[in-house]
This record gives C-alpha cells, structure tokens and sequence, in this order.
C-alpha cells in the first residue's frame, strides 16, 4: 500500500473550503452527537447537536484485505452463535477462574445460571455482532505480505452503524461535488458502499418477524444521558419506514419502574408513561449494558433479570454477552477448542489466519510462560480486560507494574480470607487476579500513514500519522437447543454480513474508542 502522498497536500484556505463543506453535510445529514453538557450536573441538550468525529479524506486499505475481513464474517457469525449455545463450554472458560475474579463478569454468569436452573423461556437470541481488525504489517515486510489480524469480537452494543454509513456518504459526497483535488486512487469505484444502517436494522426486523406478534415493539435500552442518539435513531426510523415495526429508545434507568411479566406466557410487557395500557416487547436491543457503571444501582440487575426471565428475544441474550468476553476469544485461539466448533479444516485455517497471538495467564505451562514474557519483555504486549467499550487495556510497559498490582491484591485477598478462618487448601485454590486478563500480542499497523483528523464539533482539522481499524458489522439469529432436542446444537436461522466500519486515530494513541474521544469515523479507499 503506497501512502506517502495520501492524503493530498493542500493549503491552508483550500483545506478550510473543504472542511466547511464536509461540516454543512454532516450536519444536514445526521452525522451529528449532542454535545457534551456544560457541567456534570447539567442535562444534556436536547436541541442542538455538532458533528460526530470524521476524517476528512477517506483512509487506504487494501482490497484484498477488506475482501477477506467481509468474506470471513459468516464464519465468525456462526462460531459465536454456536459459542452462545455451547453451556459446558461457557460454564467452563467463563464459569471458571474470570467469574470469581472479574466481579462484572461473575454477576453475568450468575444471572445466566439462574435462568437456566429456571428454564429458557425464549430460546431465539439475535447477534448485531463487529468483529475489529488491524492490518499487520511488521517492520520489513512488503505490501503483499501484510494481512489482518482481528483485535476483538464485538457481541453486544456493537455501535456507529449508522454514523459509519453517513461517513462513507460524506466521502463520496466530496469526490462527486469536485470539492477533492484529482488523485489517481480516489475513485467512486473505490469507494465501497457502507450497507450497516439498513442491514442492522434487517436484523432487528427479522428477529421481531420471528418473535411472531405483530403489534409487539422493539425496545432499545440506552445510557441516561446518550449522546450519541443519532447513531441510534437511524435505526428506530429504518424499522418503521421499511419494516413497519414500532422501536422505543428508553433509558435503562427508567426500566426499573415500567417493566413486568406476564405470570402466564412470560411476555415481556413495557408500561408507557401516562400509556393506557402495557405494549408487548417483541425484541429487548441494548446499546448499552456492557460495563460496570452502566448498572447505576442494584436495580439495574434486577431490570436485566426481569428481561432475561422473559420471552422477549434479546439482543444479546445474557449468553451471547457471555461469549463476547476476551477470555473466550483467548481459548477459541487454541487449534483444538476451534475444532470443537469449526470442524471443516480450510474454515478452521481461514478464521487462524485471522488469529494474533492470544495467551491465559493462569498457572497452565503456556499461562505461565505468558506471564514470565508480559514480565520481563512487555513491549510487544497488551493485556485486556473483560471489558467493552473501549479505555480498558494496559499496554506495554504498563504492565509489570500492573501485574505486581494484582499480585498484591491477590495476597491481601489470602490475609482477608486467612483472618475469616479459611483453611490453607481453600486459599491455594483460590484463583488469582491476573486470571480475569488476556495476554494479546501487538499487532503492528504500517507506519507512515497520515489523515486529517476532524474532531467532534471542530471547524479544523489536524493532519497526524494515523492508525486505521477496520469493523465488519454481521447479523445472526441462533435457536439455542434448550430442551436438548438436537443434542446442544445451534440452529444459525439468519447468517449475514451486512456493513463495515473504519475507525482511525493518531498513531501515538493505543486506545480506539470513538466514543470516549481517541478515534474518529472513517471509510476506506481501497487500493
């Protein structure tokens, strides 16, 4: 991939005409986030809005690669709807040391037992699933010997469908109005059209179809103060223009008081503010319920317990989120866990490819040769969390003081229980913190390649060496085996890869996350 001339040079007055008109069409066509609010104790305004965070240009990647990240997609699809439905799987890798660790995942795994022990009472679960990539170009190696490597699977609030669709349109909106100056790699042909906004709602739509109850809605449970409503409401519009299916966006706050069951068929019923009577939910979408501080209270569990006990499908069901975790991405790196999975050997090949290095970090030979490495030579390492959403990771040289830390936690742990009379054999086994993280290998992105990075609400631009990173969107529905019929098998209903989303920050950051400031939103010029 040539990128020492992308993108063009252009000077100052050239560059702000440019800008001026990429920030007009952002803002007439809904790529826009409320702006954040004047104080901590202040609402968020509910009537003004700036751009969402662009690149100006859009970003090289090469083809080949882009094709093989959306041909891959199917297959992950699968493999994670087959994870979802794998009990003895999930009771083992999650149920194991990550549940007593990581208390965020234990809760998870012990709401998910529990209604199990009680008897599924919707067996259909819906993926709006991303799987996140780096194109891997070490040091030395020539273009055609780069290829991609996955960061992470995304299986629940998988988000920016809609923002990435308006991005790519931003950038073909540039290339046709003459606003960009002639380069031979910028051609509407390479510039592929983004399909995330209506496949993800088609998704939505075929799991409200399955659910059977015509005037059932679907519901979307938010974040309080969701700044990011216009990545969301495309959605809520694409169901009822297209499909004819009511979306309601709701706070999961205020589903503490206007949630209940139906003691007889299990129905999950949503009672409307100042509403005359209950509506039916068909679909339970959640766009937020992936971290610790999105459970404000205790209430919050019992919110998600009282959905997860209900017939409404969920999106993802409390298993499907389970199989999202870091440590299950980890564990399905090994060759023999992927064949219990992907028996056909060129699929099993195809998804390796894909595969960086992925390590425990428990007492195993290979966790404790992981350990000794993130130790004594961690520059080529991240260690990850059990987490979601991006400003989670601890990268290179961060991490032996990171893991002395656990270290320390772990031994006052051992002088809590010992003072609580817990015998010698129950601290041995106890599992140690650095059990709840992963050991990833760095992937290494190619260097040199730059973009003008607009942030949110900015009127210009910074140029900046950049690091891009592409998400490919895919929509499964899974009927999990719950009456053990076909033997614990999966039945994958609905397959599809339906979009992609680009995100690219400086090359001087680790973190990725859109939403908590450290990328912005791009598409890909394919080369």
């Amino acid at each position: 991939m040539s990128a020492h001339d992308w993108p063009p040079q252009l000077d100052a007055a050239q560059e702000q005409a440019l800008l001026d008109l990429a920030s007009d069409y952002a803002l007439a066509h809904g790529l826009v986030l409320r702006p954040v609010a004047s104080s901590p104790s202040s609402p968020l305004s509910l009537t003004t809005g700036i751009h969402a965070p662009y690149s100006l240009y859009p970003s090289q990647l090469p083809s080949h690669l882009f094709a093989q990240a959306l041909a891959l997609q199917p297959t992950y699809n699968e493999l994670y709807a087959r994870v979802t439905a794998d009990d003895a799987f999930l009771e083992r890798v999650v149920g194991g040391a990550v549940s007593k660790v990581d208390e965020f995942q234990g809760r998870l795994y012990e709401l998910w037992k529990t209604v199990k022990a009680e008897g599924i009472k919707q067996p259909l679960a819906l993926g709006l699933f991303r799987s996140d990539y780096l194109v891997h170009a070490p040091q030395g190696t020539a273009p055609s010997e780069h290829t991609i490597k996955q960061v992470e699977f995304n299986t629940i609030s998988s988000s920016f469908g809609a923002l990435s669709t308006r991005v790519g349109d931003l950038h073909r909106y540039l290339l046709a109005s003459g606003a960009y100056p002639p380069h031979p790699s910028l051609t509407t042909s390479a510039l592929p059209t983004n399909s995330a906004l209506a496949g993800l709602a088609g998704g939505l739509a075929a799991a409200h179809k399955a659910y059977g109850v015509d005037d059932a809605v679907v519901l979307m449970v938010i974040q309080d103060n969701e700044r990011n409503a216009f990545d969301q409401r495309p959605l809520e519009y694409e169901l009822v223009e297209k499909h004819g299916i009511r979306l309601l966006r709701v706070p999961f706050s205020e589903l503490r008081t206007t949630l209940s069951l139906s003691s007889s068929s299990h129905a999950l019923l949503y009672h409307v503010p100042h509403g005359a009577s209950p509506l039916e939910v068909s679909l339970v979408y959640y766009r937020t319920a992936y971290a610790p501080t999105d459970y404000y209270t205790a209430a919050e569990w019992d919110t998600r317990l009282v959905i997860e006990r209900s017939r409404a499908i969920k999106c993802p069901s409390v298993a499907m989120q389970l199989a999202g975790a870091k440590k299950v991405q980890q564990v399905l790196a090994s060759p023999a866990e992927l064949a219990h999975f992907v028996p056909r050997g060129d699929t099993r090949a195809a998804l390796a490819e894909s595969f960086t290095g992925l390590f425990p970090l428990d007492d195993s030979r290979e966790g404790l040769d992981a350990l000794e490495r993130a130790r004594t030579d961690p520059s080529g390492f991240v260690l990850k969390p059990q987490r979601e959403g991006g400003g989670n990771n601890i990268y290179r040289g961060d991490i032996p003081p990171f893991l002395a830390q656990l270290e320390d936690e772990d031994e006052e742990r051992q002088r809590r229980r010992a003072g609580e009379g817990e015998g010698e054999g129950a601290r041995e086994r106890a599992p140690k913190g650095r059990e709840g993280y992963i050991l990833m290998d760095l992937i290494e992105p190619p260097r040199g390649v730059e973009q003008v990075l607009v942030k949110a609400g900015e009127a210009h631009g910074a140029r900046a060496e950049v690091v891009s990173e592409l998400g490919v969107y895919g929509v499964v529905l899974v009927r999990e085996d719950v009456d053990g019929s076909r033997g614990g098998e999966a039945d994958v209903l609905v397959n599809e890869t339906v979009g992609h989303l680009l995100r690219t920050k400086a090359s001087s950051s680790d973190e990725g996350g859109v939403a908590v400031g450290f990328s912005v939103i791009d598409s890909p010029l394919l080369v």
